[in-house]
Order: structure tokens, then C-alpha cells, then sequence
């Protein structure tokens, strides 16, 4: 048993959950303040082979923010891209209206160092993904305040995928006045907020957006400032958050059409080496499940509803004879149907591409565990076919854990309760004495309070339900931390 802490309850949960969750085991053993860990994970010089193939990336990602934002926005932002050196970008996110405490605690946590430096560390950059439904565990259709839900979209699309929907109309009090008829549950101080924020959102100039992905990203960035007191707002690094569905897309099509030798085309194209890969990753998480329901064969289909269509692989197409989706396992089908917004890559195949092959230095929640058992699995069998992108895959860190409990207040009893975004909005802001707290104690002790999570979590991903055991713990036991901060 490792000593990670001594409180011998914590210690032996702590050891259960590594039985699954191996690369936890180095978070419950930090002694890193959040500032020098942010530091750390943001510091990464890769080797120049992925550096180089970074630079298409790169250049879609200026691309993508030179379209969204006009000239005036654009002279603001300060985002470095500098080809020298290596990306580093969150990977955790689902794109949608800043809400959930635990997808603004990846952005706190993983750029901690730098939130009230913007004059010299610049802005966040930062990924979310558009391969989720609207109506999903973290973003039920809009947004959170004191508890009560604001439904933005309608219950009729709450399966449809992010990527690829059309701009929309957000029209927050007129949605509550004249369609919820939820406005009269409000208080006058939550009515005066969400005025304040539906009049930001429609000051905002949405020309240049194309999407509803679009919209999100910009309203993040105009929202994003409100999470701080207006005291230290001036200060405050702002938040890009990038919906990178479209540039994963666009970065594979140029892999798919330039690189044939590539371990990306062969492991899709090559019989022999793609049926190693299928073989391999059946049963694994992010991947597949031969002859079940579960995961899908290298990419989703998106059907006439932007809904999610599971693929299999048989006979040369990429079949779903339910959703009626037919598709020649093709390079040039393939990429035909990217271009259409018909197909996305799934979750195996997206890091493959831009964790193995690229580079990314990808900050992750608990998903630490599934790229770290990807990243050997692929080196293993890279091995044999492709032995130097085996050796250069070795050196893509992937060791960041960045969600942890840290939006927390307490509500008019006393009790600590999770804050969502507009939930701190409303109460005026984070302030600097919060985050100077938060520096006060180390990684280790963050890891505490999610413990019971994390062990459900592993036992559901990685274990099997007859190994769970009874942990010494219980959840007010592991709030106890909390207390001392909030």
C-alpha cells in the first residue's frame, strides 16, 4: 500500500481507487500548489517531428479565431500560438454556455497561474467538443442559477449533436416571460442578472459565426470575465474556448490526403494493420465493443436529425442499417462525408491523430486514465509496423488531472454546496483572496473531497461490479477538506 496520506481511511480509499485509476496515483502523492502545477502541465517542448505537424493545427486554429472575431475583437485577444512552441489545450469540455462546476474547474485548475496575469501570460486557449448532444449529465439544455434549470433549447433536440447545428436566437427573458412562463420564479435581483446577461449575449456580434458552435465560443469569451470581482476584472486572462470538432476534421482530411504512409491512413486503410487495431481496442473505453451496442468502428455517423449514428465496420462500409447509413470504407468517401458533417471522428481515433501523431499535450479530467491506456496500448503495437512513431509517442505527456472540487459557496443555511457559473456570477465574482486560499494547499488535498467519485467512476470504466468493495469513507467525511477553504 502507497502512503499517500496520514489519515489511514484516505490512504487505503485512496489506494482502492489506483487499482483502477493508476494514473491518479501521482495527484494523490502532489505536493504542488495549483499555481506550480498549472505552470508545470502548461510547459511543454515537444520533439520537433510533432512540432512540425503541429503547425496545420496551429494555423486552423488562427484560422478558425480570425473568422469568428471581428477586427475590434480581434485586437484584444492574446492568444499565442508561437510555432515554437508545443500545444498544450484542455480536451474535457463540452461546448455549451459556461455552467457546470466541474467543466469551469478544467479551465481554473489546468491555467491557474496565469488567471489574474493577462498583461503577461495572455489568454486562455482551450478545446470543447461538439460531439455531444444538447441535453447531456453536464449541459441539460442550457444552464443552472440557484438551483433552478433555464432551458435554452427545445426538449424535441435535446439529442441533436452541437457540431454542425445552426446559429440560434438567444432570447433568454422573452423564453422565460412568454414560452417557460418560469420568469415569476426568479427573485428580482436573479430577474436584474438574467436581463444583465441576455443583453450581453445580443450585444454580441454573431455575423461572423456560422454555427451554433460559433455562438458558444463567443459568448464563453464575453462571459468569462463575470466569474471574477469587478475589482480584479481588469486583470483577468480571458477564456477561448474552441470547438475543435471542425479542425480535427479538417486536420485528419489533410492527413488522410497527403500522408498515405502515415500510421493514421494505414490503421484505417491497411487490412492488416486496421484489423490489429480493431482487435486490440475491442472492449476498450473510447473505442469499441465487438458484436455489442457499445462505442463505434473509428468514426460516428451524424443522421438527417444531427443525432448520433453507431457504426460498424463489415465488408469494406461502414454500415447502421437501422439509421439506414451505408458508407464505403473509403478514403475518398470518407473525407466526402467529413466535408458533409456526416461523420465524426470517434474518441479512439481523435487522440490517435492529435495526441499520438501531433503531439497535443492534452489536459484531461478522469479521462487522464483513458489516454494514458491508450497512449501504451498504441505504443505497443506501433511497435512492430511503425517502431519510430512508437519512440516518439513515448515522449506526449499526458499527465494532468484538472478535475478537481474548487467552485464551491455556501447557501443561506451555512452548507457548502457546488456553485455553477452564473450561481458565482450572481454572488459578484471569485475574488482574489479565493484564489489566494486555494494556492494556500496542495494538489494532494484536492484529490480528497471526489475520492468516493473516482471510485465509482473506476469500478464502472475499468472494473467489474463484483470487486467493489465497501470504502472506510463516506462523502461527509471527504467534504471535511472543503470546510477549510470555503
Amino acid at each position: 500500500m502507497k502512503n499517500f496520506y496520514e489519515d489511514k481511511k484516505l490512504n487505503e480509499a485512496a489506494n482502492e481507487v489506483i487499482k483502477y485509476l493508476s494514473s491518479l496515483a501521482p495527484f494523490y502523492a502532489s505536493q504542488e500548489t495549483l499555481s506550480q502545477y498549472s505552470r508545470r502541465v502548461n510547459s511543454y517542448q515537444p520533439l520537433k517531428i510533432h512540432l512540425d505537424r503541429q503547425e496545420r493545427f496551429k494555423q486552423k486554429i488562427k484560422e478558425k479565431i480570425e473568422r469568428l472575431f471581428n477586427k475590434e475583437e480581434l485586437a484584444d485577444i492574446k492568444i499565442n500560438l508561437d510555432n515554437n512552441q508545443g500545444l498544450v489545450g484542455g480536451i474535457v469540455d463540452h461546448h455549451g454556455i459556461l455552467d457546470h462546476p466541474w467543466l469551469l474547474a478544467i479551465h481554473l485548475v489546468s491555467n491557474f497561474y496565469k488567471l489574474l496575469h493577462r498583461d503577461t501570460e495572455g489568454d486562455i486557449l482551450t478545446f470543447a467538443t461538439g460531439n455531444v448532444p444538447l441535453n447531456e449529465p453536464f449541459r441539460r439544455r442550457g444552464f443552472m442559477l440557484n438551483g433552478k434549470k433555464i432551458n435554452l433549447f427545445p426538449k424535441d433536440d435535446k439529442n441533436k449533436i452541437v457540431y454542425g447545428l445552426p446559429k440560434y436566437n438567444f432570447n433568454i427573458v422573452k423564453h422565460l416571460q412568454e414560452e417557460s412562463h418560469q420568469w415569476h420564479t426568479f427573485t428580482e435581483k436573479e430577474q436584474t442578472l438574467l436581463t444583465n446577461i441576455d443583453g450581453l449575449i445580443n450585444g454580441i456580434d454573431f455575423s461572423t459565426c456560422q454555427y451554433l458552435g460559433d455562438q458558444l465560443t463567443k459568448i464563453n469569451y464575453y462571459l468569462w470575465p463575470y466569474l471574477f470581482e469587478e475589482k480584479i476584472r481588469n486583470k483577468v486572462t480571458h477564456l477561448m474556448v474552441i470547438e475543435y470538432d471542425d479542425i480535427v476534421v479538417d486536420y485528419l482530411i489533410d492527413v488522410l490526403r497527403n500522408e498515405p504512409e502515415s500510421f493514421i491512413y494505414q490503421m484505417l486503410f491497411n487490412d492488416k494493420f486496421r484489423q490489429k487495431i480493431i482487435t486490440n481496442f475491442s472492449g476498450a473505453v473510447g473505442a469499441w465493443v465487438e458484436d455489442g451496442a457499445v462505442g463505434t468502428h473509428f468514426f460516428w455517423g451524424l443522421d438527417d436529425n444531427n443525432e448520433h449514428v453507431r457504426l460498424e465496420l463489415t465488408a469494406g462500409y461502414l454500415i447502421n442499417l437501422e439509421a439506414s447509413f451505408k458508407l464505403a470504407f473509403t478514403p475518398e468517401a470518407i473525407i466526402a462525408k467529413l466535408k458533409e458533417k456526416k461523420l465524426l471522428p470517434g474518441m479512439f481515433l481523435k487522440f490517435s491523430l492529435i495526441m499520438l501523431y501531433m503531439g497535443l499535450r492534452p489536459l484531461a479530467g478522469y479521462s487522464i486514465e483513458y489516454l494514458t491506456r491508450i497512449k501504451q496500448k498504441m505504443i505497443e503495437i506501433l511497435k512492430d509496423d511503425f517502431p519510430q512513431e512508437a519512440k516518439w509517442a513515448k515522449n506526449v505527456p499526458v499527465d494532468s488531472m484538472n478535475l478537481i472540487a474548487i467552485c464551491q459557496g455556501r447557501d443561506e443555511q451555512g452548507k457548502l454546496k457546488e456553485l455553477h457559473a452564473f450561481d458565482i456570477i450572481y454572488r459578484g465574482g471569485f475574488t482574489k483572496e479565493y484564489f489566494d486560499k486555494l494556492d494556500s494547499f496542495c494538489f494532494k488535498d484536492y484529490m480528497i473531497p471526489p475520492m468516493l467519485f473516482a471510485y465509482q467512476y473506476g469500478i464502472n470504466k475499468y472494473g467489474e461490479a463484483n470487486s467493489k468493495k465497501e470504502l472506510p469513507i463516506s462523502e461527509s467525511y471527504l467534504q471535511k477538506f472543503l470546510e477549510k477553504i470555503f
